[in-house]
Parts: C-alpha cells; sequence; structure tokens
C-alpha cells in the first residue's frame, strides 16, 4: 500500500506542519542541488532540523510507526529479511519485518519513495505496512542482519546483478532442449529450470520522477530483480537502456527466437 501523501514532497510537508519556512525550503533546495545531496540531508546540513526531528514529523503526518531502535530483541524475521536481495535492500534504505498472510511489514528511511514500495508490493503481492527509521541506523542493521542470515552470499549467487550467471544458466536449457520449438516451450523450460526463482509474465511499472508513467509486461522474472525477454525481432538497445532507467530492472536479457537462437544481456 502506497502512503496517500506519496506524491507531497518533503520540503512541502516540512512547511505545511510549520517546521520549515519558505526560505529555509529554498536555501535546503539550493545546497541539495549544489552539493547533489537529499532534501533531508540539505536540512540538517544547514542547522534547521535534525534527522530525528524529520523522522518524527513523517511519523505523525504520514501516520506510521517511527522505529528508534532497531536493535530491539526479535523485531525482525529472518526468513522475511532474505525476501528483498540484499544490494536492494541497501540501495533503497529498507529491510523486510516480518509478513502476515496478506501483509507486509517494511522499514524504510524514506517512506515517500512510491516506488521502491510499490515494487515490494508488486513482487511479494502483498499490502505494505510501512514504517520508518534512521538510514544510518537501517544501512547498519543490513549489514549485520544479512552477514548473520547468511543472506549476502545468496544474493550475489541468486540476486540483483547477476547477469552473466543467470545468462549461462539460460544457454544450459536451451542447449539442452534445442531450437524450432514455440517461444512458450523455453519460457516453460526456463521455469522449470529456475523453479521458484522465476515468474512468469510480470507486469513491471515505469517510473518518471517518482511518478508512474505506465507498465511494462517482462516475459520472465528471475530473483525479482532480472527480467527475461523473448522477441522475434531486433529490440533497440536504447529502449533497453531507457526500460532499465525506468524500472527497479538491475539487468535485461533479451532472447531472439530464430532459427539460431541468440541471447543477449545488459545491465
Amino acid at each position: 500500500m502506497l502512503i496517500h501523501k506519496e506524491k507531497q514532497k518533503l520540503g512541502e510537508l516540512l512547511k505545511d506542519i510549520d517546521l520549515l519556512n519558505e526560505e529555509q525550503v529554498r536555501q535546503a533546495l539550493t545546497l541539495q542541488k549544489e552539493q547533489g545531496i537529499k532534501f533531508g540531508d540539505a536540512v540538517v546540513k544547514l542547522g534547521f532540523l535534525t534527522k530525528d526531528d524529520i523522522n518524527w514529523a513523517l511519523s505523525n503526518q504520514l501516520n506510521i510507526p517511527y522505529i528508534a531502535d532497531l536493535r530491539e530483541k526479535g523485531i525482525f524475521d529472518p526468513d522475511s529479511v532474505a525476501l528483498l536481495p540484499y544490494d536492494f535492500a541497501k540501495k533503497h534504505c529498507v529491510i523486510i519485518l516480518g509478513q502476515m498472510p496478506d501483509a507486509i511489514n517494511i522499514v524504510i528511511a524514506d517512506p515517500l519513495n512510491q516506488t521502491v514500495i510499490g515494487y515490494i508490493e508488486q513482487i511479494t503481492g502483498k499490502h505494505i505496512n510501512v514504517s520508518i527509521g534512521d538510514e544510518q541506523a537501517i544501512l547498519r542493521m543490513i549489514d549485520d542482519l544479512y552477514k548473520n542470515n547468511n543472506c549476502i552470499a545468496a544474493t550475489e549467487q541468486h540476486g540483483e546483478g547477476n547477469v552473466s550467471q543467470i545468462k549461462t544458466e539460460i544457454n544450459k536449457v536451451f542447449n539442452e532442449i534445442g531450437s524450432g520449438f514455440d517461444a512458450e516451450v523455453y519460457k516453460n523450460a526456463l521455469c522449470v529450470s529456475f523453479n521458484e526463482r522465476a515468474k512468469k509474465n510480470v507486469s513491471i511499472r515505469l517510473v518518471y520522477r517518482d511518478a508512474e508513467v505506465g507498465k511494462y509486461f517482462i516475459d520472465i522474472m528471475i530473483d525479482n530483480a532480472i527480467g527475461v525477454l523473448f522477441s522475434n525481432r531486433d529490440i533497440n538497445e536504447q529502449h533497453i537502456n531507457s526500460l532499465l532507467k525506468l524500472s527497479n530492472l538491475q539487468g535485461l536479457i533479451v532472447i531472439k527466437i530464430t532459427e539460431k537462437l541468440t541471447i543477449e544481456a545488459l545491465e
């Protein structure tokens, strides 16, 4: 579930509740642009607010919990943590706390990031309950949790960015089957080979400037990170790069179905 104030920028929110005035927002935006940092970091650097001030404000305004102490015993379910690849968790500063039959609980540093929250909702097919946490505390906890659960090794082996290994596995499947079959045969064979790691016919969100601008259908999604597309024609490389830019895909493998199977991969 995306937060109702998802389209509101942090500066607007803090100004609406009188924690910042117009001039302070302007100064923070200028510093953000000059130094290429996040707006919240600019506010803290200018001494207008502390990180804790911002987190409590977001918690109150969005009506979501603020987890100040992530080291509280029993707060994380190890099996649930491993649902997100390590690299994704680090990049977006988010951890899955636990799950129920119809919901996933997460803690994230930026609860206004509808792209990441929507992506987790998409890959899990469950309602997302959002909590906010301190960015540095979350990053430290990610390293502790994934190392303790031996998740980092699994992520490096099966997770995002490992396009070359997945391409090798696909080649192995195709060599065993041979050419001349309909694309659906190869899709089904890949799903058998990758087992639970693969999902067929996945719709992904295309996002531009934090707003959803469309959807794109991927023939097979592997490890919730690598897309596989089947085509009977050449796909423009610029189009593929644009697709990677607008989506949460970490890599894309294009399989051209001709008399001789051709497999191309991009990260």
